[in-house]
């Protein structure tokens, strides 16, 4: 390998702590964190009104993206090239946590419930999506892609 390869190499991993470092400082929407094998960011939107849905990061294990992929199973919105969210609707009780999975290869910007989430090139994002009142119909956009996904809320009545 020659010593300009060697250069780069170094100037990316620097440059990717960097952003790192730069994005976790943004994550003001509550102290939980989240896990994904690529740098991902979330900038948290203005506050919104107790009637508004919400999202927040969960935590997770260090779990790789297959593991996660089996954990959350159909509790998951993947989003193409051109933001299609697949499934393009999903029914869930408030308070239930989603994988957001960026199954592209450029960056994308995921919002819902007031809150926007940075997918880097084949990234994930586990957030908890919750309302009050209820049922509530949210709407997942991509990229300013509007309705790329919808999540029905339903109220939790069984505790689980």
């Amino acid at each position: 390998m020659n010593k300009t390869w060697i250069v780069v190499i170094v100037v990316a991993i620097v440059a990717g702590a960097w952003w790192l470092n730069k994005g976790s400082s943004d994550l003001s929407l509550s102290p939980d964190t989240s896990t994904s094998p690529t740098p991902v960011g979330a900038t948290k939107t203005p506050a919104v009104s107790k009637a508004t849905p919400k999202a927040s990061p969960t935590v997770t294990s260090s779990l790789s993206y297959t593991q996660l992929v089996a954990q959350y199973g159909s509790n998951r919105i993947q989003f193409d090239q051109d933001c299609h969210g697949t499934p393009g609707s999903m029914v869930l009780k408030s308070g239930t946590s989603i994988l957001l999975d960026n199954r592209s290869n450029k960056t994308q910007v995921i919002s819902l419930n007031g809150a926007s989430y940075t997918l880097v090139p084949y990234g994930y994002r586990v957030v908890t999506v919750s309302s009050s009142p209820l049922p509530k119909d949210v709407g997942v956009s991509c990229n300013g892609v509007v309705n790329a996904g919808m999540i029905n809320l339903q109220a939790n009545i069984s505790g689980q």
